[in-house]
């Protein structure tokens, strides 16, 4: 296993769709900690750092273990911000500042409180095995894209119109609310893209792939949270 391994967390202090939500109090904890806390407990990282423009986030973020070296400046945390000018800007921070470059980045989104540190340790270890350049986490998912054109539906792929039953279709893939990203730094920071072409994926169960954006999402993975086990021994059926 490659030795240098950073977790980054970015969590912005604005949001449009439900606000201060990175922090919003989750099953009693502010919603950033479980990502956090899964990282801490996978024991793959040197260094699991938040990055954020909000010294509220900055302060909880902190107190449950992981480094804010600084806040994000204000032209890297606006509601149409690149996320990738963001970790750019954080790697050649800690590169120039701390003489510090990770060999691998996992990206980590505190929106996915639902992401374990199996999903963590796993997701690596295909990486690893494989000798990945770079690994996302996918869901599967039956649902066709539609287009709307006048009202109507429009099949974005006209070739899958066809009706079948669910069960006579191959198994397609979505991403899963960006749980996970792991790529090479040098890659990353040669094409910034997480997802450059031969990118691998790591598959996890559907329940677990919630993305939270507004109150409807939060309320949602509560639910979800608070009966996991339930759902963990169905995978195990």
């Amino acid at each position: 296993m490659l030795k240098k391994i950073i977790a980054i967390i970015p969590a912005r202090g604005g949001s449009k769709g439900l606000p201060n939500k990175n922090i919003k109090l989750f099953c009693g904890k502010p919603l950033i900690y479980y990502t956090i806390n899964a990282a801490k407990k996978s024991q793959l990282f040197d260094r699991i750092v938040v990055s954020t423009d909000s010294p509220i986030i900055k302060n909880i973020a902190e107190k449950f273990g992981a480094q804010v070296p600084f806040l994000r400046p204000e032209h890297l945390a606006g509601d149409k911000s690149n996320i990738v000018d963001a970790i750019v800007h954080l790697l050649r921070h800690l590169q120039t500042k701390e003489k510090y470059l990770p060999d691998v980045i996992m990206l980590l989104q505190p929106t996915s409180p639902l992401r374990d540190l199996q999903d963590i340790k796993k997701s690596y270890e295909l990486f690893c095995k494989l000798k990945a350049t770079a690994l996302v986490s996918v869901c599967k998912t039956h649902h066709e894209i539609w287009h709307i054109i006048g009202n109507r539906l429009k099949l974005a792929n006209p070739s899958s119109s066809k009706l079948v039953n669910r069960q006579e279709r191959q198994d397609t893939y979505k991403q899963d609310g960006s749980m996970i990203y792991i790529i090479k730094t040098r890659a990353f920071l040669r094409g910034r893209d997480f997802l450059p072409e031969g990118t691998i994926a790591y598959v996890i169960p559907k329940w677990k792939a919630v993305d939270i954006d507004e109150l409807e999402d939060f309320r949602i993975a509560e639910v979800l949270y608070k009966n996991r086990k339930y759902f963990q021994k169905l995978e195990d059926v």
